[in-house]
Parts: C-alpha cells; sequence; structure tokens
C-alpha cells in the first residue's frame, strides 16, 4: 500500500476544480442540474426503478433512457458523486487503492459500504474489508481501472451452464464493445520502451461511453516485462478482448488519455444520460429498504429511506431491476422475502419466494500478494510525498494527463496455466479439479507493480521497490453471505473463503513459486525483500500467504447466480428475471454464475449492457 500524503493535494485539487468541472449549473439542454434528481420523502411513479445506480445502474438507466425515450425511469443510489465526496482519491489514477485496503478500518464511509469478512481460514484468522462502492458509478469509482475481457472458453462454460447460447463470447462481442470510446495509444506521449502492440478487433471505432486507453505513461519497470515473461515460455498476447488471455502484455485502463484521470460508469455513461433524458430521475444518497410485491407476487415498486428518516416510496409500473451490487443484491432480496427459507423464517420475514441459492456459492479471485524486490528502476512511492518529484507528477498531470499520477503503478501482466514442471508435487484430486475448467482458462494472473520503497540493512537510506502480484484466477473454493437482521441497515455477513480447499492451497504455492521465477527474470530484480529467502519449502510459503499475502482484490460474483430452471440453487434465468416472482430482475455481478478468469469490471458492463437490451426487448416486444 502506497503511503499518501493529504498535504500534497490541495494544489491538485484546486487546479482540477477549474480544468475539468464534475457539472456546469446549466446542463446542454438548457435544464438545471437539480432538474435530473427526485425528491426525497414524496411517493412517485415510474416505469423502471433501479435499486443501484453503480456499473451495472448506470449502463441500465443510460441504455432505457436512450432506447425507452418515452419511458420513466428512477435510480436509487445509496452514495453521491465521488468526485465531490472523495475528491481527487476517486479521479487520479495513482491514488486507486486508497481506503480499499486489507484492513478492517481502511474504509471511506461517503464512496464505501465498509464490509468486512467474516475471520478466514484461507487467512490465518484475520478479518478483512470488502470494498464495495457506494456511489454513483459504484465500484468502477473504487476499482484500478484495469480492462479485458474474460475467454472464449469460459464464455461457452456460461452458455452451457444457464442454457442460453446467447452468452457465447462471439454473441457477447457487441456488448462487450457497447460501452466504451477506445483511444489509440499515443506512442509519441508513452516511452520508447514501451510501445504498445495491439489490435482493434475488440473495438468498436470511435465508439462512445467510458474512456479505455493505455495511457500515456508507462512505469519504468515494466520495460523489463516482455523479456522477463518471453524467458519463461510465455507468449505475446497483442489482444486482451478477443477471447484468450493467455500471454503477456500491456493491459488498457478505463483512464481519460486526455485527462489522465478515471472515467467511470458515472462520467461516462449516467452523467451524459442525466443530461440529454429529461425522465431519468436520481435519487441520489437514498437506501433502498425493501422491494414491496402484490398478492401476485409481482414486485410492484421499492421502499426508501435517507439516513433512515423520511421514509418514502417509488412505485414502479413495469420493472424493478436491482443493481445493488456483490453482496448487497442478494441481502435486499432477503429482506424483501426472497431467499433460502429457513434464513427468512428465523428473522420473521414473510417468505415470497423461496430460492435456497440466494448468498450461496460465490466465486472470487484470491489474491495472494506476492514477492517484492529491490529493484534497479525508479518506482512510483518517490511521489508518495510532498517534494519535487509530486510536484513533476502533478505539472505532468495537469498538462498533459501523463506522468506517474495517472498510472496505478502497474501497466503490465502475463496469464497462464501453471507448467508442468510446478505441477509434479499436486495430488491427484488437485489435477482433476483444474483439469474440469476450460483449457483456455488461465489460472493466474501476474502483474508487475512498481509502488513501494524498502529501508537499507543499516536503516540508513532507502531503496526502490517492485512486486509481482499473483492473482490466482481458478479456483475450487466458494464463499458464501447471510443477513444478521430482518433491516439492511444492518451489515450483511460475507466469507469469500479464499483458498480454504487443499486444491486451491496446492495451487496457491505453485502460482507464488512461479510469480518468483517472474520477479527473478526480470532485469530490474536487486533482490527479494519479502517473503524473502528464508521462505522456501511449500509449507513456508503457504503459511506466509495465509498470514502476510491474502487479500481481497474484490471479484466477487455469484452471489445471485443465474442458471436453468431446474437447478435448485439458480436465482435468475438467463433474462436475469427472478425465480418465482414477475417484474424482477438482478443485472450486476451478482447474477453472473461464476466469476470468468479475471477483473471483473468489462465482464459486469457486458453482463449489463446484455440484460437490458432484454429489458429493452421485452418492452418493445421483440421476442428473443
Amino acid at each position: 500500500m502506497v503511503a499518501f500524503s493529504f498535504a500534497a493535494l490541495p494544489l491538485v485539487a484546486s487546479t482540477l476544480a477549474s480544468a475539468a468541472p464534475v457539472f456546469t449549473q446549466v446542463l446542454s439542454n438548457g435544464r438545471l442540474t437539480g432538474s435530473s434528481f427526485g425528491l426525497p420523502g414524496a411517493n412517485a411513479t415510474y416505469d423502471y426503478v433501479i435499486v443501484g445506480g453503480g456499473l451495472a445502474g448506470s449502463v441500465i438507466a443510460t441504455r432505457l433512457s436512450e432506447q425507452l425515450p418515452n419511458q420513466t425511469i428512477a435510480v436509487i443510489e445509496a452514495g453521491s458523486f465521488a468526485e465531490l465526496s472523495n475528491t481527487n482519491w476517486s479521479q487520479i489514477p495513482y491514488y486507486s487503492e486508497q481506503f480499499a485496503g486489507a484492513d478492517v478500518d481502511d474504509w471511506q464511509p461517503l464512496i464505501d459500504w465498509g464490509l468486512a469478512t467474516l475471520p478466514q481460514a484461507g487467512g490465518n484468522g484475520r478479518r478483512y474489508h470488502y470494498a464495495q462502492g457506494k456511489c454513483l458509478g459504484g465500484s468502477s469509482e473504487r476499482n484500478q481501472m484495469i480492462y479485458h475481457r474474460s475467454t472464449a472458453g469460459s464464455y461457452k462454460a456460461f452458455a452451457d451452464h444457464v442454457g442460453d447460447d446467447a452468452y457465447l463470447f462471439e454473441n457477447m462481442d457487441p456488448f462487450f464493445k457497447r460501452s466504451y470510446h477506445f483511444n489509440l495509444p499515443n506512442d509519441e506521449a508513452r516511452p520508447a520502451n514501451a510501445t504498445v502492440n495491439y489490435t482493434l478487433t475488440g473495438y468498436n471505432i470511435p465508439g462512445s461511453g467510458v474512456e479505455l486507453s493505455y495511457g500515456n505513461y508507462a512505469n519504468a519497470i515494466s520495460s523489463y516485462g516482455p523479456a522477463a515473461f518471453a524467458s519463461l515460455g510465455f507468449e505475446a498476447n497483442h489482444d486482451f478482448n478477443s477471447g484468450n488471455l493467455t500471454g503477456y502484455g500491456y493491459f488498457p485502463s478505463t483512464i481519460d488519455p486526455v485527462t489522465g484521470l478515471r472515467s467511470s460508469a458515472e462520467s461516462g455513461l449516467l452523467s451524459p444520460a442525466i443530461a440529454k433524458s429529461p425522465l431519468l430521475t436520481i435519487y441520489q444518497s437514498c437506501m433502498a429498504r425493501n422491494i414491496l410485491f402484490d398478492g401476485q407476487k409481482r414486485a410492484t415498486g421499492v421502499n426508501v429511506t435517507v439516513d433512515g428518516i423520511k421514509p418514502f416510496t417509488l412505485t414502479a409500473r413495469k420493472e424493478v431491476i436491482l443493481s445493488a451490487g456483490a453482496y448487497h443484491s442478494p441481502q435486499l432480496l432477503m429482506v424483501s422475502g426472497v431467499g433460502p427459507r429457513s434464513t427468512l423464517e428465523q428473522f420473521n420475514i414473510s417468505v415470497i419466494s423461496a430460492l435456497e441459492g440466494v448468498g450461496q456459492n460465490s466465486w472470487d479471485t484470491a489474491n495472494l500478494g506476492g514477492p517484492s524486490f529491490n529493484i534497479s528502476t525508479v518506482s512510483s512511492s518517490r511521489i508518495a510525498e510532498p517534494g519535487p518529484a509530486l510536484d513533476e507528477a502533478m505539472t505532468q498531470l495537469l498538462a498533459n494527463g501523463s506522468g506517474p499520477l495517472s498510472n496505478i503503478g502497474e501497466d503490465f501482466w502475463g496469464w497462464e496455466k501453471i507448467p508442468s514442471e510446478l505441477r509434479t508435487n499436486f495430488s491427484q484430486s488437485t489435477k482433476d479439479a483444474f483439469a474440469a475448467f476450460p483449457a483456455d482458462w488461465p489460472e493466474f494472473e501476474f502483474v508487475i507493480s512498481n509502488t513501494g520503497t524498502s529501508l537499507s540493512s543499516s536503516g540508513s537510506g532507502s531503496h526502490d521497490v517492485g512486486a509481482l502480484a499473483v492473482l490466482m484466477t481458478a479456483s475450487t473454493s466458494r464463499g458464501n453471505m447471510t443477513i444478521q437482521s430482518a433491516s439492511n441497515d444492518v451489515a450483511p455477513i460475507i466469507s469469500p473463503n479464499w483458498i480454504t480447499t487443499k486444491e486451491d492451497q496446492e495451487l496457491a504455492v505453485a502460482g507464488f513459486r512461479r510469480g518468483r521465477q517472474i520477479a527473478q527474470a526480470l532485469g530490474a530484480y536487486q533482490g527479494e525483500v519479502s517473503p524473502g529467502p528464508s521462505v522456501q519449502t511449500d509449507a513456508e510459503i503457504l503459511k506466509w500467504i495465509q498470514e502476510e499475502g491474502l487479500a481481497a482484490i474484490h471479484h466477487c460474483s455469484a452471489l445471485c447466480a443465474m442458471g436453468r430452471s431446474n437447478n435448485t440453487m439458480a436465482v435468475v434465468d438467463s433474462k436475469a428475471r427472478v425465480y418465482g416472482v414477475t417484474g424482477l430482475r438482478v443485472i450486476d455481478s451478482s447474477s453472473l454464475p461464476f466469476t470468468p478468469p479475471g477483473h471483473t469490471q468489462g465482464t459486469t458492463y457486458a453482463h449489463a449492457e446484455k440484460l437490458v437490451q432484454d429489458v429493452i426487448n421485452a418492452a418493445k416486444g421483440i421476442l428473443a
């Protein structure tokens, strides 16, 4: 975790305020900005009520307002605008990990829910902060902006699981492309040794929406990545967006290359939609309390409060769409009477639809940590404190959207299934478990990072430090969540259960060993700092991962899992309609049947684009 200096920020904030204001007083269509926001405490009726203005909710609101321009739409969001609530911490890529650490106290209540896990067996009994966006744009305002698409094989498994070929990769391709404006790499701005090799097959050109780019700055240590990965048998991958992740290369991010700032679902989609549509209404800083159903089990609206007071009801003429996020969508279902019967009865909640799968069998990437090491290149930790380096970085950011502030400290990665020489100690059950994954599903993502410093052995100086993040993208451990009250004022109980199976533990050790090989192959490598040479055996490595390395990477999915009607654990069908009721859909990462390999940002954008098109088609009477 980078050390941050609050004292350094006002200069950036004051300059950005004039260079890139969040809003003007009057929108382009002549309406006052306040005309787009609902009045808390006053009952109202809309055609569609969306619970959650996060990543998925922003996509849904935008597309409904564009394609059903005569329909009224309400968005209920517990937070507000991250640009105002969290200022530079949200906008500047370098600060993307601020308030997202593993410590249960490392959270910002204006933009995050402050969720904490149960003690995790895979983490030596530690509890972890699990960051989830509470703001317009949701976790697209909280994540590290990394973008890619998962593999063709994982989407074949998706389609087979839910019984719908609409989820084959080639059929999802238009939805992957729909949310973005792709910016060609600026080779003149990037260092000469950081040229991006890419293809255009994965993009609509020019496209529109969220800004997607390779950025105008590259970390110095990343220039050693190609040779290091190639020396270990990895092949170059020029396109992480066409159904294949295996290989190495620079990755794109949701960063606007003009400003060097974060581009989110709010800034790229929702705010432009607000400016265009007079029938789109945002209820910010409002909490959805429960979904209402009539006697025929049709969702008719949502009860809402503001800080627990001013209760009011938003009625939906057509549909309620639940997009409250990985953990809050299943929580809201449960407190509304949709979930495991025993849980609902325990809290005296009337059972509307008994669905045992709500809150069960979550998938999540395990962030194992990874080796850190001294490097010969300059790390971005040089700008962690006020001084000439930070001053120069501010100048670069404000002048041309470049410099280390425009980069998260990571921009180069490699993906693979662990090679055979590191699988020799696997038990047969481990071999069988991971052989069941699709052939193109990588087991690990290795990311080069340059954010850190270490003291010299004498304690008299410091050294630039890099790290090799080891992210386990295939796992057999499954998590869960439940409620601890009939009120969603009380946080849900969550347990990701990372690396709790023997199979995952064996794979984790092999992945860490592979990460060490990659780190040592980097030309800038100058000796391991952590865990250090004393940690060598499988048992020592696993112990270090459990006690020191493991952290959340926030890729939870499947707690309202999509599945066939004969699957007793399925919560929604392939069009995200909740089983046992009508007029209610769940559209966010919680309704994925599993987490496809890698980061969930690109997956969730496409998931929302596909499913909102189903809503639109239904409204227009178009049969799929």
